[in-house]
């Protein structure tokens, strides 16, 4: 009797309004913020950040530094602790902080055309160049295959720089800027031709005024240009090939007709060094050494989580560590050797990149 009761309380509290535990109704979204259709006449606004103003345009087109608004600034000399880089970066703080991050400014653009477009920029600043420059190819590259249509397309702006749908980044000496354009009442095509036209022209001025080298690191900068794809690079810090202690290197993506492979170099202080790290790979399980370069060649297969085992060749000339694999984008298991042999190299074709590559160190 008391569970039949119960239950009809229960259905009798689901079709009244008066429980006490029914939630409120949710309140819409507010509206998208408009800039006032004059907000950039007087000229934009103006950062008040000694370290980073210089960096930014008050105006870049149509658009200017908010009026209204102020830059927030994170870490090293700032109005906030580095840790608030957190929220900002949707929890990926671990990641740039791995990189060395060490001061990140945000700062927002308004459409003086009255409109809810806007842009809004993250520019980081790191320890060092190899740091900021791992995070540029992380963000442009990353876990993916530069060959898919979906990859940013290279700006002509500082050292390096890539343009995407809806954003674009920058990377410079010490810096990387993210920069990102929005429009909530934009459909997509409309946003893409929109952010095209916006964000190139803040890109190649933010590449001018920042300062630093615009070379890219010496690993990233040994790799061969020739078959090399569009902003095909990735930089990592440590660890190289899954190898302990082997330190950070540079991975350059590369295609030759159906033919997919990588291209590795690592830059270490002198000779002794890279004798070193080239024996470190030689002591990885399965490992072996080979004839047919002066100094040795080292085989290693290598394998990323559920990803097709890569085999790759290894060698040394003076301080830098030269290898050429497979590419894994392109394999599978159960693949035949047939199959292999179409989208890969064969390993006399890996040898002679890798003699050529060495040859031009």
């Amino acid at each position: 009797m008391r569970a039949s009761l119960l239950a009809i309380g229960a259905a009798a509290c689901v079709l009244s309004s008066g429980c006490k535990d029914d939630e409120p109704p949710r309140a819409p979204p507010p509206p998208p913020i408009v800039a006032k259709a004059d907000a950039c006449a007087g000229g934009g606004g103006k950062s008040s950040d000694p370290s980073s103003a210089a960096f930014f345009p008050r105006v870049t087109g149509r658009f200017c530094l908010d009026p209204n608004g102020v830059e927030k600034t994170f870490g090293e000399g700032a109005s906030l602790p580095l840790d608030g880089i957190c929220d900002m970066f949707d929890g990926e703080c671990e990641i740039y902080k791995g990189f060395n991050v060490r001061r990140v400014v945000e700062a927002r653009y308004v459409d003086g055309g009255g409109t809810t477009a806007s842009i809004e920029v993250h520019l980081s600043k790191f320890a060092g160049t190899e740091g900021a420059y791992a995070m540029f190819t992380k963000r442009v590259v990353g876990d993916g295959d530069p060959a898919d249509e979906a990859t940013p397309r290279p700006l002509d702006a500082g050292g390096a720089a890539a343009l995407g749908l809806g954003n674009a980044y920058l990377w410079r000496g010490l810096y990387l800027a993210e920069i990102t354009y929005s429009d909530e009442s934009a459909a997509e095509a409309v946003l893409k031709v929109a952010s095209d036209k916006a964000l190139p022209p803040l890109v190649k001025e933010m590449g001018e005024k920042l300062p630093g080298e615009v070379t890219l690191p010496s690993a990233a900068d040994r790799l061969p240009k020739e078959n090399r794809l569009p902003l095909g690079i990735r930089y990592a810090l440590k660890d190289i090939l899954g190898v302990d202690g082997v330190g950070g290197g540079a991975f350059g993506y590369y295609r030759d007709g159906e033919k997919r492979y990588r291209v590795l170099a690592l830059v270490r202080e002198d000779a002794d060094q890279a004798k070193d790290t080239l024996a470190s790979f030689a002591k990885q399980p399965g490992a072996t050494r080979e004839k047919g370069i002066e100094g040795g060649i080292v085989r290693v297969m290598h394998k990323e989580g559920e990803a097709a085992p890569t085999e790759w060749l290894l060698a040394r000339a003076n301080k830098m560590v030269i290898g050429v694999g497979d590419e894994s984008r392109v394999l599978r298991a159960g693949m035949t050797a047939e199959e292999h042999a179409k989208v890969s190299l064969t390993r006399e074709e890996k040898l002679k990149r890798l003699k050529t590559t060495l040859g031009g160190t």
